[in-house]
């Protein structure tokens, strides 16, 4: 267990690093990714072999601090660690550790350049923080500091009001979604009587039947089952994580942030959130069908929507945020289908390959430059495209080979949900039909002027020569392409089983054995009807390639007004401006005209009135009436005492007084005369006797 503690560092040092460069101000200046970077290494070292302990004997738990304890209630901060948060862990500080490197020549210049690594330190200390979490408090306490150092990142330009708006945007809307989060967790307690994430799902399936009375406090009867309705307010909180319809309008605005701030929010931390989040609490997701296909519908429409609008944009910022929502969008539909190692895998997929496009958006954009300057715009079809034709038809052929008859199948099924099943058919056949229209267009279009690419349009070859080698040359490519996808799809449906087995200890749930309800691996059935798709979708493609530019123009102008709805996004940023935002800030107006100035100024203003008419009557009647009276009284009846008190004191009784001592005085003076003549008169006598009775004695002797 000591040798464990050690992985509390993983979490730690991001947040000791952030805390020596704010408490360290400005005289870091650009030597501040000295501290970041070393720290968010050795995170990622840690976190390598925290994958390593994890991989030898499980699962295991850091207990860190008991924060609470009152009767049964006890809430321990605790770190746990499974096969699931080490993945995770891999992602979160693989990537933070490039961004922290490629930021620091990005960000040379800034005047908040300290600041910067800062928050971005922080904010990875938060995801790895969320990813590692034992209990809901914790994880709720991770997911705000999320939120805020989004906020601190977003508006990291604060000079320029766009990126003001956005950061604010971002905030508001996980704001709301958080409350339904924080509701969630409210009522998970109420029910579990524990705050604990592995006591809950050990707990959740004999709570199913459970039902409390939410208004039993007023006195009413209104009993549900908390285990249907919490996942609900869950996966409110993921969606405003995670940009999911109707919360992803914050996202796109989110590229206001530097670009190493986008590569981390869209990578590695605060969109993974919302599909870590449905993983980690799949088994009490599960116990409710009614929110598992809630989460299929929300995470199917987003990635449809966001998808479409991805490809209308002409900004990158946009098509790179739509995109990412669209991606989002399936690993939540895959959570909602019960496919939660499909979402897992996704999401690092994603991740990996979402940080490598954004930190490399300048050398491709470049590229593309490149690319448009020697494009001459020619679309004819070249000698030879047979083969092309050909070539696609086989690439197209690959995807149901992969999908419908190597392990990639497990991942689905590993958790053995019948939903799993029905939504892999589903999702892998739209994908087969489509992949095969754009693996067609693809290769078309990319070896379409292969010589005038290739070979110089010279005399130098003769037109045999120029005919017969772009032929030999396009189907070597093809081939080649053939053959590497045919090897790395091995080496994929490797990596899928290794991954499945991996992952499933993490997504074993009570009630449901592991495999049981999977999809049949290599089923022929389903292997000949997703080659059947696949050759509708070349065909759908080879034959939208040569329809008349009539029917191409009458299907564009069909399609205007859609294409009009997705580039405008839907509308819903209109939309909201026009029924929440606009309506708010008019209520809000209202209530400054109505509320402030009718009602509190008038009630300042009538306060302040009748203080003064209470303080002039307090004036008039305490002051002058009954103070000064009652003082005046005071004053006279004071002199008229003070007359008595000479009259009665002083002349009667004080000068008798002075007049028996003074007759005192004289007898005492008089007695002490007559003493002190006593005292010699008796003295003068003993002296005559004492001489008397001396010569008696001498005369007698």
């Amino acid at each position: 267990m000591e040798i464990m503690a050690i992985y509390v560092l993983v979490p730690l040092l991001p947040l000791l690093a952030s805390l020596i460069l704010l408490l360290g101000g400005r005289r870091w200046g650009e030597k501040s990714h000295w501290i970041g970077i070393p720290a968010i290494g050795f995170s990622f070292v840690l976190s390598v072999a925290a994958f390593i302990e994890v991989l030898r004997n499980g699962p295991f738990t850091l207990s860190l601090y008991r924060l609470f304890q009152s009767g049964s209630l006890t809430i321990d901060l605790t770190l746990y660690v499974d096969q699931l948060t080490v993945l995770l862990l891999l992602l979160v500080t693989g990537v933070s550790g490039i961004v922290h490197v490629y930021s620091s020549r990005y960000m040379i210049g800034e005047a908040r350049y300290n600041r910067f690594f800062a928050v971005i330190a922080l904010f990875t200390f938060s995801m790895i923080l969320l990813v590692m979490s034992g209990n809901l408090l914790m994880l709720l306490i991770s997911w705000e500091v999320m939120g805020i150092c989004s906020y601190l990142l977003i508006s990291h330009a604060a000079k320029r009001p766009s990126a003001c708006r956005a950061a604010t945007k971002a905030f508001i809307v996980n704001a709301i979604a958080d409350v339904g989060f924080s509701f969630g967790i409210i009522l998970t307690f109420y029910t579990f009587g524990t705050l604990d994430i592995q006591t809950i799902l050990a707990q959740a399936e004999g709570m199913q039947d459970h039902t409390i009375n939410i208004l039993g406090w007023v006195g009413l009867d209104l009993h549900i089952y908390p285990v249907t309705l919490i996942p609900f307010f869950f996966f409110m909180g993921a969606m405003g994580k995670s940009a999911q319809i109707p919360f992803h309008v914050w996202l796109p605005g989110a590229m206001e942030a530097p670009t190493p701030v986008s590569a981390l929010i869209h990578a590695a931390t605060m969109v993974n959130a919302g599909p870590f989040l449905l993983v980690r609490l799949s088994p009490l997701i599960i116990l409710s069908p009614y929110a598992m296909a809630f989460i299929a519908i929300i995470g199917a429409t987003t990635a449809v929507f966001a998808g479409i609008v991805s490809l209308t944009q002409s900004d990158i910022k946009k098509i790179l945020a739509y995109s990412t929502i669209s991606q989002i969008g399936f690993m939540v539909m895959a959570c909602g289908l019960g496919a939660f190692a499909v979402a897992i895998f996704h999401l690092l997929a994603h991740g990996c390959y979402k940080a490598f496009f954004f930190l490399s958006t300048g050398n491709a954009l470049r590229s593309v430059e490149m690319e448009l300057r020697h494009d001459d715009h020619a679309h004819n079809v070249p000698e030879g495209s047979g083969v092309l034709y050909g070539g696609a038809l086989l690439l197209a052929l690959l995807p149901p080979f992969v999908l419908f008859s190597g392990s990639y199948e497990y991942l689905w099924g590993v958790t053995g949900l019948v939903s799993a099943s029905i939504g892999f058919k589903i999702i892998g056949l739209i994908t087969v039909f489509v992949a095969a229209q754009y693996l067609f267009k693809g290769v078309t279009s990319l070896f379409a002027h292969g010589p005038k690419t290739y070979w110089p349009a010279s005399g130098q070859h003769s037109l045999e020569t120029q005919s017969v080698r772009p032929r030999f040359l396009n189907g070597s490519i093809l081939t080649g392409l053939f053959l590497a996808t045919v090897f790395a799809g091995g080496l994929l449906t490797l990596f899928w089983s290794w991954f499945a087995n991996f992952l499933a200890p993490a997504l074993t749930f009570p009630g449901v054995a592991l495999g049981e309800g999977a999809v049949e691996q290599g089923s022929p059935f389903w292997l000949v009807v997703s080659l059947g798709m696949a050759v509708a979708g070349w065909a759908y493609a080879y034959s939208t390639q040569f329809r008349s530019q009539h029917q191409v123009s009458r299907a564009s102008a069909r399609s205007n007004r859609l294409y009009v709805l997705f580039w405008n996004k839907g509308y819903f940023d209109e939309i909201y401006d026009a029924y929440l935002v606009t309506p708010t800030i008019r209520f809000a107006h209202w209530l400054w005209r109505i509320i402030d100035l009718k009602v509190i100024d008038r009630f300042i203003h009538s306060i302040a009135t009748y203080s003064v008419y209470f303080a002039g009557w307090l004036w008039q009647f305490m002051d002058i009436r009954i103070i000064d009276r009652f003082i005046q009284s005071i004053a006279t009846y004071s002199v008229y005492f003070a007359g008595r008190l000479w009259r009665i004191v002083d002349i009667r009784w004080l000068d008798r007084k002075v007049g028996k001592v003074a007759e005192h005085v004289a007898a005492v003076q008089l007695l002490q005369e007559m003493e002190s003549r006593t005292i010699q008169h008796q003295l003068l006598v003993m002296i005559f006797w004492l001489v008397a009775m001396t010569g008696l004695l001498y005369f007698l002797v």
